[in-house]
């Protein structure tokens, strides 16, 4: 394990570029842009694994103590991408240092193909030491329309075509969606938290969709630093508290399969009637808009999926209790499994966000099936990482017979 401490820093420029060291999080990066920009607040903020704001975002992930880094390099989803793609989008820099100890820099201009590379399947080549960023000016003066509700079992059915009525989502809006356990009576419950970076007279048109059968709503509009720590009744923040264990499973849909899913939530209800100790456990729903990733090529870097993010799907078990991590794991997988059927996803292979994979995915699932990306990134391998040392997570194989 190598400690990145000390390269834990944000440096805004003039120029509104931000620079991000390795060690940072997601926090900490969303500060720095906030304390170089016009106003004063909080933000916390790619779901896995709290406070300050800025004028410049670009589209950050929505947990705010995930690495940064780690959040590029393979790929970087969240709430703002339907205006400014992913978080890897954004990169216009990398430093980097190789297993031999040689240090790069990679950008459009120089080391190009590795640049290619970094973004979608980074933590391939070396040790990232740093990289800048691109941003953008904050929309609707930074003040976001958030929408919190909470539903009752009885209700899933209009939930579900509710979310479906949303696709293509407007570029403004952004769901997530829960499937929760209430801690004291262990009834299963859907929360949903819905933002609209635009007026609130608009953001509010998508919540009425919703609101006539859910048994609470709250309205607000707050700085979007602020949508972690003041929004979604603290769901995400729970994936953050220290010495718990995390067991995820992920999927990609295209739609909300009505059936598959009521039938998710029922067998999640009865999973946590039956195991108690996975109270913390949730299925987390990502409803985010695609224009702005779609308007890159399919070549532009090495993240696999544009066009295929429309909904994200993580099965996250959370417990202190070593004893259920089995049953908890046959659980998870099972239902990614079920939902990665072209019957169930809408596409003819398992397609995989590569940040939420698991680890037992076929390989192509995670970097794309199209036999160039697989030989551009192996040949990206073999250059800079010759000996494996950097093999940890989602390897990519040296050989191209190592894809099937």
């Amino acid at each position: 394990m190598i400690n990145m401490e000390h390269f834990r820093y944000a440096n805004m420029h003039s120029d509104h570029t931000l620079t991000v060291g390795s060690g940072t999080i997601l926090q900490e990066m969303t500060a720095a842009m906030y304390d170089a920009g016009r106003e004063i607040s909080e933000l916390v903020s790619d779901e896995q694994k709290c406070k300050d704001e800025s004028d410049f975002p670009i589209a950050i992930g929505a947990c705010p103590c995930v690495g940064a880094m780690g959040v590029m390099l393979g790929g970087g989803v969240g709430r703002l991408q339907g205006k400014h793609g992913l978080v890897s989008d954004a990169v216009r820099k990398v430093r980097l240092a190789l297993y031999n100890g040689t240090i790069l820099e990679a950008s459009e201009d120089v080391n190009p193909d590795l640049f290619w590379g970094l973004r979608g399947a980074g933590q391939n080549f070396g040790v990232v030491i740093e990289a800048t960023f691109e941003t953008y000016p904050q929309s609707n003066g930074g003040e976001m329309y958030v929408a919190d509700m909470i539903f009752t079992g009885e209700h899933i059915d209009s939930i579900i075509d509710a979310m479906n009525s949303l696709y293509p989502v407007d570029e403004n809006l952004a769901l997530l969606i829960f499937y929760v356990s209430d801690a004291t009576t262990l009834e299963p419950l859907v929360a949903i938290n819905l933002v609209y970076s635009g007026p609130a007279e608009e953001g509010r048109k998508f919540t009425e969709r919703f609101s006539p059968f859910s048994a609470s709503l709250n309205e607000s509009v707050i700085p979007w630093v602020d949508l972690n720590s003041q929004s979604g009744g603290g769901v995400v923040l729970t994936k953050c508290i220290p010495g718990q264990s995390h067991n995820d499973y992920n999927s990609i849909t295209k739609t909300v399969d009505k059936a598959t899913f009521r039938e998710l939530f029922d067998s999640y209800g009865s999973f946590m009637a039956e195991h108690p100790a996975l109270v913390n456990s949730t299925v987390f729903i990502e409803i985010f808009a695609q224009q702005a990733i779609a308007a890159y090529p399919q070549n532009f870097s090495a993240f696999p999926h544009r066009g295929s993010v429309d909904t994200l799907v993580e099965i996250e078990m959370v417990y202190i209790d070593q004893t259920v991590a089995e049953v908890a794991d046959n659980w998870a997988r099972g239902w990614r499994d079920r939902l990665s059927s072209p019957e169930v996803s809408g596409y003819d292979r398992m397609i995989i966000y590569q940040n939420y994979g698991h680890g037992d995915e076929p390989i192509a699932a995670l970097y794309g099936y199209e036999p160039w990306r697989h030989e551009r990134l192996s040949s990206l391998k073999r250059t800079y990482d010759p000996r494996g040392q950097f093999n940890a997570y989602h390897a990519i194989p040296t050989t191209l017979d190592g894809w099937t």
